[in-house]
């Protein structure tokens, strides 16, 4: 097995990405290089405190964690929300790889390692192998990720649509009325830094921002998205929406898309346009251009009680605990 360093694991980001595209039972877009990256870089205070990388690859294998600042406990890249998996690659080459790498450092350090892995699709191939360490381990237990909302454009928008409440499709025909001096600008290929700001002076004027609850006033966080929308759009991989009225900006919605799925990002319009309903407005547009290019799933990202409306179904996500 090879151990790698950051600046190595960057060369090799591609033949990681395929890996994870490769990998079944894991959240693939969040779990992408991308995602891992900017987590990595930005959010190691809030999930507290990873240093040391431990990446490690075999075979088209990866394992992606970084030693906590408790000693022998080892976290995803990504361990504020755990979407990421720190495990890729075939799920029985992975799984071995762990046990391997595990028992190596174990006896480097005389004491076990313990791992969290996150991004696991409950019930799926990669949770199902860990789970089957369990009665040759000190420790295999679950613990619960944040679900996911997940919309399907398999068989296209007006499907979709079809299975919406009468309610909502009345509710969604109103939000579409024209509004005089309105207009929808895609934005996805416009410079990262500049459209970065740009989402930023939205953001400021929302509600949540007056109240000091918006994420972007977390400067971990606004680092981390700043880095994830450069580097989605460099890989071609960037969707932002922009509503605009007399040319003020009043309204985004951003996301990216890896294969056929999209994954929303961060969705807001300034208190200003409040009665414009741009909110739904903007999710209706990004999912027709989205079923348009083919994508099968729109990941709406973790539970809200609006997207309830919107989604076809949950999915679960789930972490493992595991000390070999």
């Amino acid at each position: 097995m090879n151990r790698h360093t950051l600046a190595e694991f960057r060369s090799r980001r591609a033949a990681f990405d395929e890996a994870v595209d490769a990998t079944v039972g894991i959240c693939g877009f969040c779990s992408g290089s991308a995602w891992q990256m900017a987590a990595h870089g930005h959010l190691q205070d809030t999930a507290g405190g990873s240093r040391r990388e431990w990446i490690i690859e075999r075979d088209g294998a990866w394992l992606l964690f970084a030693e906590s600042e408790r000693r022998g406990l080892y976290l995803p890249f990504e361990a504020a929300w755990m979407f990421g998996a720190p495990l890729s690659g075939g799920v029985e080459a992975a799984k071995a790889l762990l046990v391997e790498a595990a028992a190596a450092e174990a006896s480097r350090v005389g004491n076990p390692a313990a791992f969290f892995v996150g991004g696991l699709v409950g019930g799926g191939a990669m949770h199902t192998a860990l789970r089957s360490l369990e009665s040759r381990s000190r420790v295999c237990r679950d613990y619960p990720g944040t679900d996911v909302m997940m919309i399907d454009l398999g068989d296209g928008l007006e499907a979709w649509l079809g299975r919406r409440s009468r309610k909502f499709r009345r509710t969604l025909r109103e939000s579409l009325e024209e509004v005089p001096g309105l207009e929808i600008l895609d934005l996805s290929g416009e410079n990262p830094a500049v459209l970065f700001e740009r989402l930023l002076a939205i953001q400021r004027r929302t509600y949540k921002w007056r109240q000091g609850t918006d994420i972007f006033q977390i400067p971990g966080y606004a680092a981390f998205y700043r880095q994830l929308l450069a580097d989605l759009q460099a890989a071609g991989g960037l969707r932002v929406l922009v509503a605009r009225r007399d040319g003020v900006d009043l309204a985004h919605i951003f996301g990216g898309v890896r294969g056929s799925v999209y994954r929303g990002l961060q969705m807001s319009y300034a208190e200003e346009a409040r009665d414009l309903a741009l909110g739904n407005r903007l999710q209706f547009e990004n999912l027709g251009r989205c079923a348009d290019e083919g994508i099968v799933t729109y990941d709406l990202g973790m539970h809200a009680p609006y997207k309830e409306r919107w989604a076809d179904r949950a999915e679960s996500r789930v972490g493992v605990l595991w000390v070999g």
